[in-house]
């Protein structure tokens, strides 16, 4: 029998052989090494996305020098931990981000998109694929353990896709709308009257179509028919549960990331979800006046920072904090041109930046990368390090990358995609 042990299965079994935390330090590995030991499938996921398309110039691509890139005037490098990227004293949420949290920070760069359309773009960077037919990574990790929870991928704010994992995601609904279904409250506005049933008759009408559903499921008989049926009587089973939980727990889908993140935190600490989606209500797509871009940054970092304090805050289930368990992932659909327009603005650009914070990731480093023309590097795919003979990064790697992560065969889920194995540690 052959065994092979890498950094990652190194770590694990030191930490177990020699107690902890407390001995891996002294063999100099840091305490956020050790306590990103909790097991691949135990981590939990929170997707921050930016719609519009964001300027990885701002804080993610330090090109400076290059007559073929037009960064702000003020920028200048910034070199904290591993990591160089720009900085500007317009941005101190941005620095003061990267100082506290740099050695769990990876940052991917000059990750292809394949396409300048916003739409086209979102399903690419969610999913890999164009069509709009796939599963997004949240959903593909909610779904490899999607029993264990009620609400697998719950999505409170930005675009997600389900795929053919529909019985996996549950989308609050930016009015409330999950909340008011759960509490009749959602009928108030119908021009129709409603009488809803009595407690004790809601419970007749629940048990009669678990009896029913099951039943349904039991006699299918095609292959199609088999699996919307088994779908069909998991997602009631889920909305069955979930109305236990609705009294503790409110499932609201308005706000910023902060108040999502609240909400989705309450959610992840409760065990009810694995994965948690989250959008600001603003929009990066600045073709004009490119200092917008800036400000943008700085308010998406203060609100990142509040988000990683409140997780550093809550206690999680496996560790002593949610933050040791959860992978933040932030990322947009799209980046902006190397060049300034005529209105000092940046248009669309097919390549772009992804931030990826947590346990189970190689931080303070930056992985990809761009070239003098600001088209993706070429790497090896597995390291993610430059290489002249290797591929551009694709949303693709970054989603395999998640997904082993994760804990999941990213070969099987995406066939011919390849992880960046080397950011994880």
């Amino acid at each position: 029998m052959t065994f092979t042990l890498d950094r990652r299965s190194l770590l694990k079994h030191l930490g177990v052989a020699l107690g902890g935390g407390a001995a891996l330090g002294t063999l100099g590995l840091t305490s956020r090494v050790a306590r990103a030991e909790v097991a691949a499938s135990d981590l939990k996921f929170l997707f921050v996305f930016n719609n519009g398309g964001w300027d990885p110039t701002t804080v993610f691509a330090p090109l400076f020098g290059l007559p073929t890139i037009d960064l702000e005037p003020d920028a200048q490098p910034m070199e904290i931990g591993g990591l160089t990227l720009v900085d500007s004293a317009a941005r101190p949420s941005v620095r003061g981000f990267f100082e506290r949290w740099h050695d769990r920070t990876a940052v991917i760069n000059g990750v292809s998109v394949r396409s300048l359309a916003h739409d086209i773009c979102q399903m690419v960077a969610l999913t890999g694929d164009s069509t709009g037919l796939d599963p997004d990574w949240a959903t593909l990790l909610a779904d490899a353990r999607r029993t264990d929870f009620t609400l697998p991928h719950l999505v409170l704010g930005g675009p997600s896709f389900s795929g053919d994992r529909g019985a996996a995601v549950a989308r609050a609904g930016f009015s409330g709308q999950l909340d008011g279904l759960l509490s009749g409250d959602l009928w108030a506005g119908s021009d129709q009257e409603v009488r809803l049933p009595s407690p004790a008759a809601e419970r007749v009408l629940d048990n009669w179509m678990r009896r029913r559903s099951g039943a349904r499921a039991a006699s299918a008989t095609s292959p199609k028919e088999m699996v919307l049926t088994a779908d069909f009587d998991e997602a009631l089973g889920r909305a069955q549960d979930l109305k236990g939980a609705s009294h503790d727990v409110s499932f609201g889908g308005a706000g910023n990331i902060v108040t999502q993140g609240a909400t989705a935190i309450d959610a992840l600490s409760r065990g009810l979800a694995r994965s948690v989606s989250l959008s600001d209500p603003v929009s990066w797509d600045t073709h004009a006046n490119n200092t917008q871009q800036s400000q943008l940054f700085e308010g998406l970092f203060a609100r990142l920072t509040m988000l990683m304090n409140m997780l550093e805050a809550t206690p999680g289930e496996r560790c002593p904090t949610l933050a040791d368990e959860t992978v933040v992932v932030v990322m947009s659909e799209m980046g902006r041109t190397p060049k300034l327009n005529a209105s000092q603005g940046k248009d669309h650009w097919p390549y772009t930046s992804f931030l990826v914070v947590g346990p189970g990731v190689r931080g303070s480093r930056a992985y990809g990368g761009y070239d003098p023309l600001y088209n993706g590097l070429l790497v090896d795919p597995t390291s993610g390090d430059a290489d002249e003979g290797g591929v551009v990064i694709t949303a693709e790697n970054v989603g395999a990358t998640l997904l082993e992560l994760a804990g999941v065969d990213s070969a099987a889920v995406l066939p011919g995609s390849r992880a960046l194995l080397g950011m994880l540690v």
